[in-house]
C-alpha cells in the first residue's frame, strides 16, 4: 500500500481519480511530450496539456499565454453583452454601464494578474 493511500486512510480523505490530471513540466524540450502513466489507487490519471487550478490556467511554457488567452475571450463575450445594452438612441446611463463594466467585466481581467 502507498504512502498516498495509508495518508488518507488515516486522515479520511478520498481522492477521486476522475478530477485529479497530470501534467509534466519539462525543463529539457527533447523531453517535451513525454507524459508517463500515473495511477492513483489502480486508476490511471486523466493527461491535460493546461489544466486549470483556482481559475489560473497552467501550461508548460511557464508564460501564461493559455490564461490570458482565455480571460480576454471571457471578457470579451462580456464586453459584447454590455455593448448590446448600451445604445446611441436607447439604453442605459453611463454611471450604470460603468459600474456594469467594474462588475462584470473588471474582476474577470483583473483576477490573477499578480501572477503574471
Amino acid at each position: 500500500m502507498s504512502l498516498v493511500n495509508i495518508q488518507s486512510f488515516d486522515h479520511k480523505i478520498t481522492f477521486n481519480a476522475f478530477k485529479v490530471y497530470s501534467q509534466p513540466l519539462p525543463t529539457n524540450w527533447h523531453l517535451y511530450n513525454y507524459s508517463p502513466e500515473l495511477f492513483l489507487m489502480s486508476e490511471c490519471l486523466n493527461r491535460s496539456k493546461y489544466p486549470t487550478y483556482l481559475g489560473f490556467t497552467l501550461d508548460s511554457e511557464v508564460n501564461c499565454g493559455k490564461h490570458i488567452e482565455k480571460i480576454a475571450d471571457k471578457a470579451r463575450k462580456r464586453l459584447k453583452i454590455l455593448k448590446h445594452l448600451s445604445g446611441r438612441d436607447w439604453g442605459s446611463y453611463a454611471s450604470t454601464l460603468r459600474i456594469t463594466y467594474t462588475t462584470f467585466v473588471r474582476p474577470v481581467l483583473e483576477y490573477g494578474y499578480q501572477i503574471f
